[in-house]
C-alpha cells in the first residue's frame, strides 16, 4: 500500500502532518511526501532531524504547466488548484493521501476510486472556520481533542467510524525540538509575544499593531516579539514590510514577518505572556500554561460565543489604554485563569500532546486495513 503525506499548502502545514508520516514509516509502511515548493523542504529537513531514521522520498510539484508560470511571476507563491490538477497522473497512484488541508477535496472525484484522502488539520482553535462542509469528503479524519470531536460531529462533517482523537501533533513534534533554543532576549526582562491574526475582519494589527509597538518602544519592563500569522503580510510588498520591520529595537522589540521561526514555536515557547486577537496559536502557547492578554479590535459582542472560547482564559481589551496595568497585573491575575486554561488545552488538544503523532499513525493504519480488507472480500 502507497501513502502520499500532500502538502500544497503553506509550509508552516508540514509540523502539523509530517510527524504522522515519520511514525507510520518506523511501522514499514510506504510513505512518500509530495510539497509545493522548495521553502517546504526546509520544514521537511526538520522534521526528519526530530526523527533519526526517517528519510522519505520528497516529490517536488508545481514545477511545468500554468502552476510554474504563476510563480516564476510572483502572482501565487503556492497555486494551489493548478498544482492539483497538474499532478493527478503523480496523485492517482496511491492508496492514501493525506493532507492537512481542504482544497485537495475538489479533486476527490478525479483519483483513483481505491484512494482514501484522509485530513490531519493544522490548528485548533475555537473559531467556527473548523465547521467546513468540505470535510465530509474526506474518508477519514484525525481530530485534535474532544472540543473539536463535539463540534465536527454536532455539525455532521464527522462520522463514527470514519475519524479517531488523537492529540496536537505539532506540539508533539516541538517536544522534541525544544531542547537546544537559546531565549529570545540577552536580558531578565519579561517578554510578550503578540501574535494577530491574517484577516483583516478579525485581526488586531490595523487598528492596533503599530501603537502597540511604539508603547514598548517607549518603555523598559517588557521585551516585545511582534510575530504575525505569516499570512497577514504574505501579499505585502516589500516596502510595506520593510516598513515594519524597521520598528524593531535591539534586545527589547523583535519583528518578524516571514522567517521560519513563526511556524516553529520559537516565540510561543519563548515569551512570558501571549497578547493575540482570535489566532489558534494561543493554544499552542498554553502548551506552557502562562498569562494571556486578548485584544477586542472589533468590539465583538463575545461571551458566550463559542468562537471567542479562548477570550475567557485571559483578560480582553478593548482599547490599548487597558494595556500596561493588563500587563503589569497579568502574573498576578493568571490564578484566575489557569485552571481553565489547562481545562480548555485538554478539550482542544487533549491534554499532554506526547504520542501525538503516533496515535494519528496507528489510528490511520487501522483505517486503512480495515478498507484493505474489504476490498480483498468484496464487500
Amino acid at each position: 500500500m502507497r501513502i502520499l503525506f500532500l502538502f500544497i499548502g503553506e509550509p508552516h502545514q508540514i509540523f502539523h502532518a509530517l510527524p504522522i508520516a515519520a511514525e507510520m514509516a518506523a511501522d514499514g509502511h510506504q510513505i512518500d511526501v509530495a510539497v509545493a515548493g522548495a521553502d517546504h523542504l526546509r520544514m521537511v529537513d526538520q522534521v526528519a532531524h526530530a526523527y533519526p531514521g526517517f528519510v522519505p522520498r520528497v516529490t517536488l510539484l508545481g514545477q511545468r504547466g500554468i502552476s510554474r508560470w504563476l510563480r516564476d511571476r510572483a502572482l501565487i507563491r503556492h497555486p494551489r488548484l493548478p498544482i492539483l490538477f497538474g499532478a493527478l497522473r503523480f496523485l492517482r497512484q496511491f492508496d492514501a493521501i493525506v493532507v492537512p488541508e481542504r482544497t485537495t477535496t475538489a479533486i476527490r472525484h478525479f483519483l483513483s476510486r481505491r484512494t482514501r484522502l484522509i485530513f490531519t488539520p493544522h490548528g485548533a482553535g475555537d473559531r467556527a472556520i473548523m465547521l467546513d462542509p468540505r470535510d465530509r469528503h474526506f474518508d477519514f479524519v484525525l481530530v485534535a481533542g474532544e472540543k473539536s470531536e463535539q463540534r465536527l460531529l454536532e455539525a455532521g462533517t464527522i462520522r463514527p467510524g470514519h475519524y479517531a482523537v488523537n492529540g496536537y501533533v505539532k506540539l508533539d513534534l516541538m517536544k522534541r525540538l525544544q531542547k537546544t533554543r537559546e531565549p529570545l532576549f540577552d536580558n531578565d526582562r519579561p517578554t510578550v509575544l503578540y501574535a494577530p491574526h491574517f484577516h483583516r475582519g478579525l485581526s488586531s494589527w490595523d487598528r492596533f499593531g503599530r501603537d502597540i509597538i511604539g508603547w514598548f518602544a517607549a518603555q523598559d519592563r517588557y521585551n516585545l516579539v511582534v510575530a504575525p500569522h505569516v499570512r497577514l503580510f504574505a501579499e505585502a510588498g516589500d516596502a510595506a514590510r520593510e516598513a515594519v520591520e524597521r520598528l524593531a529595537i535591539a534586545d527589547k522589540i523583535l519583528v518578524d514577518l516571514q522567517s521560519d521561526r513563526l511556524f516553529d514555536m520559537s516565540y510561543t515557547s519563548g515569551a512570558d505572556i501571549y497578547l493575540g486577537d482570535v489566532s489558534s496559536q494561543v493554544y499552542e502557547f498554553l502548551g506552557t500554561p502562562r498569562p494571556c492578554l486578548f485584544l477586542n479590535a472589533h468590539r465583538v459582542n463575545w461571551v458566550g460565543d463559542p468562537d471567542y472560547l479562548f477570550w475567557t482564559l485571559g483578560d480582553v481589551l478593548d482599547d490599548l489604554t487597558q494595556l500596561p496595568d493588563a500587563l503589569d497585573q497579568a502574573p498576578a491575575r493568571h490564578t484566575l485563569y489557569s485552571a481553565a486554561q489547562c481545562d480548555r488545552l485538554a478539550e482542544s488538544i487533549g491534554g499532554d500532546p506526547t504520542g501525538a503523532a503516533r496515535r494519528g499513525a496507528e489510528a490511520i493504519s487501522r483505517f486503512l486495513a480495515m478498507g484493505a480488507g474489504k476490498d480483498k472480500s468484496g464487500q
